[in-house]
């Protein structure tokens, strides 16, 4: 079962509605009714059975004529990202020229920082760079959903929470960033311009048939202009920190509730940052550039590259 979020797109409909919706089996999609809000369709999701009698059901072959897909989640409570692959930071580190161990306090708690609520955009949007920004990339990374919530959750009540997966692209202004990083005080513009998410969310019951103890034993991969950026045996597994235990510390002393996205980290290889100290290195995402990333049975996210608008003069005068 795959939760998703669709606009009305009729011939002459100038104002579409939003609605919830649920890909069943041969993509016939069911549309959810105007009561059913995010948490709702979560439940429904977590539910599983039965969810293709509670709304308009209309055939694979002709529901794309009246709605279009959106980011399969509204704007959330809260939208972390976190850490789970420490290959990962050892290369973007070395893309640096930083070759040093990584710290103890790596072992001792997944990193992560909160990014913006009001970024998602759809898997098919186009995405422009930020103002400023002449370094731009991608993260192709993979986020559970919240579904029932908590606090101060174990790793089985947090792998219990989950109520789907989706994928994720954290945009990325590396200038903006680096600048950034040399206050210590988080990440700021560097990241909070653009976040991809979808096509949809793939529920934890359907994903039982691909969890592994280490990630999601699936493909996954990333190309610029059709060339290949991943290694092309990439998968989304080899996971230091768990999806559960991610999720659990999150939860510690802090309140996660239903439609919470925690991604949980940019599969090594999967970002252009990684690559940047190699001789070969294609450079950064320009206007132009077509992006695509795929997860398998999480379906894929292709966006436009565009021209960001110019930096405005946010000082004072």
């Amino acid at each position: 079962m795959r939760l998703v979020r669709v606009e009305e797109c009729s011939p002459g409909v100038a104002d579409g509605k939003t609605r919830f919706g649920m890909l069943n089996v041969g993509d016939d999609l069911t549309v959810l009714g105007a009561e059913i809000d995010f948490a709702a369709a979560l439940a429904l999701l977590m539910g599983g059975e039965g969810t293709e009698h509670i709304g308009e059901k209309v055939s694979s072959d002709r529901w794309a004529e009246r709605w279009r897909l959106l980011a399969p989640a509204p704007s959330p409570a809260s939208l972390r990202d976190c850490v789970g692959f420490f290959q990962h930071i050892r290369n973007t580190r070395a893309s640096r020229g930083d070759l040093a161990p990584l710290l103890p306090v790596w072992r001792e708690r997944p990193g992560f920082y909160f990014a913006n609520p009001q970024s998602l955009r759809s898997a098919t949007d186009n995405i422009a760079i930020p103002a400023g920004s002449e370094a731009f990339d991608f993260e192709l990374e993979i986020a559970a959903v919240i579904g029932t919530g908590g606090r101060d959750m174990t790793a089985l009540e947090a792998g219990q929470s989950i109520a789907g997966y989706v994928m994720f692209c954290d945009w990325s202004a590396r200038d903006l960033q680096a600048e950034e990083r040399q206050m210590q005080i988080g990440l700021g513009k560097g990241k909070d311009s653009a976040t991809s998410l979808g096509p949809w969310i793939l529920s934890a019951t359907a994903a039982d048939a691909i969890r592994v103890p280490d990630g999601l034993d699936i493909p996954v991969s990333a190309s610029v202009n059709g060339d290949l950026v991943t290694d092309p045996r990439a998968r989304y597994r080899g996971m230091d920190w768990t999806f559960e235990e991610i999720i659990a510390y999150a939860s510690m002393g802090a309140d996660l509730v239903a439609g919470d996205i925690i991604a949980v980290g940019t599969v090594p290889t999967g970002c252009l940052l990684e690559q940047a100290a190699n001789p070969d290195f294609r450079g950064w995402l320009t206007p132009g550039d077509e992006v695509r990333l795929t997860a398998g049975p999480l379906g894929e996210i292709a966006s436009a590259i565009t021209a960001g608008a110019p930096v405005a003069n946010w000082r004072r005068e």
